[in-house]
């Protein structure tokens, strides 16, 4: 998913999926979640930006997103 495509969805699912990377990712993983929840905006897009291969991997289409 690009970054542009994520920016797009509305909030609820913006944190779902930070809270499927936190969830179900590796130790690295959960921080740059919790990293991401104490963000601002500007600094949230700069994450996206440069893991937007996990926005793809947990995100609303994959197995450990949860409405």
């Amino acid at each position: 998913m690009s970054p542009a495509t994520f920016a797009a969805l509305d909030a609820r699912t913006q944190f779902r999926t930070f809270l499927a990377i936190e969830r179900h990712g590796g130790g690295f993983c959960s921080a740059l979640a919790q990293a991401w929840f104490r963000a601002d905006a500007s600094n949230k897009r700069r994450i996206e930006g440069a893991f937007a291969h996990l926005l793809t991997e947990y995100g609303p289409d994959s197995r450990y997103f949860t409405a």
